[in-house]
């Protein structure tokens, strides 16, 4: 039999085993607790590092240098404005590296290097940040767990952004500086300044020398004044000199009420108050006659009957007017020199003679107006009208003249060797040219010429010739008498407002008249010779905008790259001579800052180097950054599109120009930006076949060789429509929509799902008041560009750019800014 016995129960061993788990229990809440401070520390660690790398990398900017000195101090001191586990970092405990944030061609990628090639901008920081926390950790040492020194990195930069500023220089761009408005068909004066003739003919109101009314497009027009909204006079905008000294200065204002030299003479005898139209209302002659003579006058001309002192052979105006030689009646005596004063035989001939011309109907038409040089009217003088620039009366003009690198004429010539047409010597081409079309005319250099102001034409100065009391023009056959008068007494051509006048005012009617560009044969663009560094109105504003955006990328956005694009109406084949242009980018991707600026001023071919000019002549004039031709928005984006691709075969293409001038600078990685500025609506087409070669190595068929032009591929389809008409916002819509596909694209565009291309439309100048009805459809076409480049923003006021020339410079000084630090431009990449 088994005896069970009963085991003796331990006491107290239930508190031991709740010891035993209550000492674990903490041990692992001790633990965890440290954990979370290392956790916490690590966090707090990499924040100053991010602090650290953020401000440093800010720091870094465009200026020369990138403002590297700073860029450390600056991550240091934001470093230490951070705490781990509530001990102030220190700078002992800070790290900095400034590196370049490089793209890498050959790999088409961005990489973080240290330093980096010298070529490129200092645009990265890393920032190392190390904590030493053991002493802060309570219950680690019991466990024998001292973890190591945390160590944080942190590495900002400048995102790489490449950017396309497409810059408007269409013919609107110059229609706030018009002599005369419109820019097509017969003008009238669109100059509003006050001071002007008002003596003789001009006091009559059909001389409409002074503007006082303007219509959207045309404001006021800057060219002998300051305007009401701080535009100053193109005139000013001329030098005698390579140091800049004037080359114009403007005369007495007195002169508007009476002129120096020769005052129109008034009735009776001149001692009425009412100024003469004919000589025979000089001489109180009610009906005069074919044989109507008084020997009195024509004896003793402007002195007869102590009506004047004698003849001067010269009026001067006001201000920029200049001289004119042309006065009615002439004076038919000769002059102490023995030479004859009467303006019409000292200045014009029979035709292939030496015969002085004293035939009113060789010189006028029966209505009036004035007539062209040839076999049945008459020949110019030019010798005897240069020796009265220079000699007679004061002359306005300085010996040689230049402005923006362009010389115009380094001497004013005594004579003028025509056997030749056009004349070889430059300076006498020149002035051949200018008189010419003082006179309202144009030689064609085959023989022909054309008119550009009679009583019927009014294509130059403020527009056609004008009736002062009743026309009439009697043929020198027709006189009777013996000795017959030197000419009739009635007779009374149509007035000059401009024509005939010799001064800075239609010298700078001359070379700036977008009239005949638009109105005449292409062989008669060398009239748009303005330099591009005058005040062209509203495009002098743009310029000045323009130059402080690209100093400000400069200065604060080292890793963007900038392409330099104009347009206005491109060419399609490499003959063409008239004011087509713009087919290559001004300056390619990149940073060449300095030439992008030198670019919005002078001639290219003088870009670089301050000492070299252009003659008007030259080929490469028609390059020079005025305001002409129509608006093509299309080839534009074209070109915007070669320069984002980073096609080998493009960088090379164009010689005599640095690398990339027809594209392959861009960077796979950095975010396209389309700057696009413009004055006006698209009214002209351009078309080119799309090379697709796949994302990033496609490219528009529109590449240009400087070196080469002959060798060049040109766009087709240009044609001429209305504005906003749907044939040219159709392809324009064509190209946005291809510059903003996606990379992935069967036909790739630029856009990335997390950096989408962007096209900023900037509407500049009056076409965009509001107060113009054109106004809202010439937005929506810039709206609907926008829309396709992922920029929804509806246009707002501040793309909107109107105002003085104060307020529309920094206007879009302030648009450039809002768009260019919109987005991020710092970021972290480790």
């Amino acid at each position: 039999m088994r005896k069970n016995h009963r085991r003796r129960r331990r006491q107290g061993i239930v508190l031991v085993l709740f010891v035993l788990t209550l000492i674990a229990l903490f041990s692992f809440l001790a633990l965890a607790i440290d954990l979370g401070l290392v956790a916490m520390a690590r966090t707090q660690c990499q924040a100053a590092a991010d602090s650290a790398a953020m401000a440093g990398a800010r720091a870094l900017n465009g200026s020369s240098g990138n403002n590297y000195s700073s860029a450390s101090p600056e991550a240091i001191e934001s470093a230490t404005n951070n705490s781990i586990l509530g001990k102030q970092v220190t700078s002992a405990q800070t790290t900095i590296n400034i590196g370049r944030y490089t793209y890498d061609t050959s790999t088409k990628q961005f990489e973080g290097e240290f330093p980096g090639p010298s070529t490129d901008n200092w645009t990265l920081v890393q920032a190392q940040v190390t904590a030493n926390i053991t002493g802060q950790l309570a219950f680690s040492k019991i466990f024998n767990f001292t973890p190591a020194s945390i160590t944080t990195y942190s590495t900002a930069v400048h995102r790489p952004r490449d950017i396309a500023v497409v810059m408007d220089f269409t013919g609107s761009m110059r229609f706030s500086s018009l002599t005369g408005a419109p820019y097509y068909g017969d003008r009238s004066s669109n100059n509003p300044d006050s001071n002007y003739p008002t003596w003789g003919a001009y006091s009559s109101a059909s001389a409409g020398m002074q503007a006082t009314t303007f219509t959207s497009p045309f404001d006021a027009a800057n060219l002998t004044t300051t305007t009401t909204d701080g535009h100053p006079p193109v005139c000013a905008d001329f030098y005698q000199d390579s140091s800049g000294t004037a080359a114009f200065t403007t005369a007495s204002s007195t002169y508007a009420t009476t002129p120096a030299g020769d005052a129109p003479l008034k009735t009776s005898k001149n001692t009425s108050s009412t100024y003469a139209q004919t000589l025979a209302q000089v001489l109180n002659i009610a009906s005069p006659g074919n044989s109507t003579r008084d020997a009195t006058y024509e004896s003793s001309g402007y002195a007869a009957y102590s009506m004047t002192s004698g003849c001067s052979r010269y009026v001067q105006g006001p201000g920029y007017y200049g001289k004119t030689f042309f006065s009615w009646p002439p004076d038919p005596t000769n002059g102490s020199d023995g030479t004859t004063n009467d303006w019409r035989k000292r200045y014009f001939l029979y035709h292939g003679t030496n015969t002085a011309m004293d035939d009113n109907s060789k010189l006028w038409d029966g209505s009036g107006n004035w007539q062209q040089p040839g076999s049945s009217t008459y020949d110019i003088n030019y010798t005897a009208i240069l020796n009265w620039i220079k000699n007679i009366g004061p002359n306005p003009f300085p010996s040689t003249m230049r402005s923006g690198r362009i010389v115009y004429y380094t001497t004013i010539p005594s004579s003028i060797n025509t056997s030749a047409n056009p004349p070889t010597n430059l300076d006498e081409r020149f002035w051949k040219d200018y008189i010419d079309y003082c006179l309202g005319l144009i030689d064609n250099n085959d023989g022909t010429w054309q008119t550009l102001v009679d009583g019927n034409t009014g294509l130059a100065g403020y527009g056609a010739d004008y009736s002062w009391g009743t026309v009439k023009i009697t043929a020198k056959s027709s006189l009777s008498g013996s000795p017959k008068p030197f000419m009739h007494y009635g007779d009374n051509p149509l007035r000059p407002k401009l024509h005939f006048w010799f001064g800075p005012l239609s010298m700078v009617d001359f070379l700036g008249n977008y009239n005949i560009w638009y109105n005449v044969n292409p062989s008669c663009s060398r009239y748009d010779w303005w330099p591009g560094t005058c005040h062209e109105s509203p495009l002098y504003a743009c310029k000045l905008g323009i130059q402080a955006a690209l100093t400000d990328i400069s200065n604060n956005h080292p890793n963007d790259m900038v392409s330099l694009i104009f347009f206005s109406t491109p060419r399609s084949d490499s003959s063409e001579n008239d004011d087509t242009r713009f087919n290559r980018v001004r300056v390619g991707l990149g940073r060449s800052y300095s030439n992008m600026i030198e670019s919005l001023w002078y001639p290219p071919s003088t870009v670089g180097n301050s000492s070299a000019t252009v003659t008007p002549y030259d080929s490469n004039n028609i390059e020079v950054p005025r305001a002409t031709g129509g608006t093509c928005y299309a080839y534009a984006l074209m070109l915007a599109y070669n320069q984002f691709s980073a096609n080998t075969t493009l960088t090379s293409y164009s010689t005599g120009q640095p690398a990339g001038d027809a594209g392959g600078n861009g960077r796979k990685g950095a975010q396209k930006i389309v700057i696009f500025e413009t004055d006006g609506a698209p009214n002209t087409t351009a078309t080119a076949s799309f090379s697709n070669n796949g994302a990033y190595n496609s490219y528009y068929k529109v590449r240009y060789n400087y070196g080469s032009p002959s060798g060049s591929e040109f766009p087709s389809g240009i044609n001429g429509y209305s504005n906003n008409d749907p044939s040219v916002v159709t392809p324009i819509n064509s190209v946005c929509t291809q510059l903003a596909a996606l990379d992935s694209a069967s036909s790739p565009g630029y856009s990335t799902a997390s950096k989408p291309l962007l096209i900023h439309c900037i509407g500049f100048g009056p076409y965009f008041d509001p107060s113009d009805p054109s106004a809202a459809a010439n937005t929506a076409t810039l709206n609907g560009m926008e829309v396709i480049g992922n920029v929804n923003d509806g246009m707002p006021s501040y793309k909107i750019i109107n105002g003085n020339q104060t307020q529309m410079v920094s206007g879009l000084q302030q648009a450039f800014t809002k768009i260019l630090q919109s987005g991020v431009q710092i970021s972290l990449i480790q």
